[in-house]
């Protein structure tokens, strides 16, 4: 006190003191574990964040089956040639001599085109190009003009390398995998936040009780150096007693003050997981209810853990991942073959003195005019490295997969039995530690009626407090610990979700 009045008084002194800033009231809300994961599952930015996910891998194999969309095209040139014609012959000087007109000195050559036409690709490898186009040529030393006009399609089909939808549809495949990941993904961050929520509201609900144990255990400390100073004064008892007390009653402020920090830090903890708030969050206060009596809770190992395998997202994930992985065995091991093309083409040519009759030459049925080929293109790397080293790493990879998944077929279902363990032990824990609770009561109250009367210790009735304390927190600690493995089972059994009525849209 005396600390703060100086400090205003030279604030003052100095003509600084200025008016405190108001500050925001502070929001109360109050709510039960449910509305905590309710609220988690509305508000939790990381679950919103990872919703874009699936999203994302959406619009990507959007993308990917783009590779089978037809593209139109559409083109327009037009060139022009000049040539100065510097020789001339002796009828072109009688000509000029005689007055005649003068010829165009000049060679001037232009064309006009106009191209149209859809090119693709089809799953089995073929690659097609059909299209249209219209020549236009002048030149200046002929009187009329030329038009050549032409309909065809052109064709190229794989035999060996790129052949088969098992090598044109793995970029889409593998994009429907990464989309079905992205899902499991989104489920495995939901019930990522739902355990974290459900873990942070037992911690703040412990240390809550935590502190009223400890501020309990501070006030009888208090009342015991009370109480040994006023038989001090009536000389019966030593001022040993009295130091023992006094000691005793400073190590447990401190502990208060410890617990009402782990309050406070759990506090935010939760409010980060449940609330959207930003600026506002540490103005929010949370009043939160008991935790619920779920005792009854038991693990079906018969039927839960089978299901780990089908709800776990970690464990689908893996599955598609090594599907992902033997998309690219399949798709390097057609790599490796040889290249061998088939060629087509078919066309039809109209060629006139007008547009229209050059069009009509196309559409009609003169053979003359047709025009084609056919042929074959091959070749092959020797010796190949680069497509033969791409298909090993590949299988190699998607062994590496198989051992992966058998480990982890492993943990889940070791994990799977430690979690249901722990259901049964801390069951257990919260009927011992509500035995051992009261006992430690009776045990202190028996104390205190022997310190009464002479037949004890100040250090006997000291200890006894802090057993009681001691048995409290245990007490607390088991309830908290049952709702977290209850919560812990659900999680690697992959039932987070069905338990709490969860469903994703």
């Amino acid at each position: 006190m005396f600390h703060r009045s100086m400090v205003f008084l030279l604030c003052l002194a100095a003509g600084t003191v200025q008016a405190a800033p108001p500050t925001a009231p502070e929001l109360a809300l109050k709510l039960n574990l449910r509305d905590a994961i309710r609220m988690a599952l509305g508000k939790n930015f990381q679950i919103r964040a990872e919703r874009f996910t699936p999203k994302i891998a959406r619009a990507r194999q959007l993308s990917a089956s783009g590779k089978f969309d037809p593209v139109a095209e559409l083109s327009a040139t037009y060139d022009e040639n000049n040539q100065e014609l510097r020789t001339l012959d002796n009828d072109l000087v009688t000509t000029v001599a005689a007055g005649g007109e003068t010829p165009d000195l000049f060679a001037r050559t232009s064309g006009l085109e106009v191209d149209s036409g859809i090119t693709g690709l089809t799953p089995w490898g073929l690659t097609y190009d059909i299209g249209a186009s219209t020549i236009r040529n002048t030149d200046n030393r002929i009187a009329n003009e030329k038009f050549n006009s032409f309909f065809g399609v052109s064709l190229t089909q794989p035999l060996f390398k790129n052949f088969g939808t098992d090598v044109n549809l793995a970029t889409l495949r593998i994009a429907r995998a990464d989309r079905a990941i992205s899902e499991w993904t989104l489920r495995e961050k939901i019930i990522q936040v739902v355990t974290d929520t459900v873990n942070t509201y037992c911690e703040l609900y412990f240390a809550k009780e935590n502190l009223g144990v400890e501020e309990r255990s501070r006030a009888l400390a208090a009342q015991l150096l009370a109480d040994n100073l006023k038989r001090a004064e009536i000389g019966v008892m030593s001022p040993l007693d009295v130091m023992q007390a006094r000691a005793d009653l400073a190590s447990r402020e401190e502990k208060v003050l410890v617990a009402e920090r782990s309050m406070f830090d759990n506090e935010n903890f939760l409010k980060q997981l449940v609330t959207d708030e930003v600026f506002r969050v540490l103005q929010t206060r949370l009043e939160i209810s008991s935790l619920p009596e779920l005792l009854d809770a038991k693990a079906d190992k018969k039927k839960d853990f089978p299901l780990a395998f089908q709800m776990r997202p970690d464990y689908r994930q893996a599955l598609l991942e090594l599907q992902k992985r033997q998309i690219n065995v399949v798709f390097t091991r057609n790599q490796t073959l040889p290249r061998l093309d088939l060629l087509a083409s078919f066309g039809i040519n109209g060629i006139d003195t007008s547009l229209a009759s050059s069009i009509q030459r196309v559409s009609g049925q003169d053979t003359s005019n047709l025009a084609w080929t056919t042929g074959i293109v091959g070749s092959l790397p020797i010796p190949n490295r680069a497509a033969r080293g791409e298909l090993e790493a590949n299988k190699l990879e998607t062994a590496r997969g198989l051992v992966e998944l058998k480990r982890l077929e492993q943990a889940i279902l070791v994990e799977a039995d430690n979690a249901a363990g722990q259901i049964d032990t801390t069951r257990q824990r919260i009927a011992a530690t509500a035995a051992a609770l009261d006992f430690a009561q009776k045990t202190l109250e028996a104390g205190q009626a022997k310190l009464a009367s002479g037949t004890s210790t100040t250090f006997e009735v000291l200890q006894f407090q802090r057993d009681l304390a001691t048995a409290e927190i245990n007490a607390v600690r088991a309830r908290a610990d049952h709702i977290r493995a209850i919560a812990a089972y659900a999680r690697v059994t992959g039932l987070t979700l069905a338990k709490n009525g969860i469903a994703i849209e």
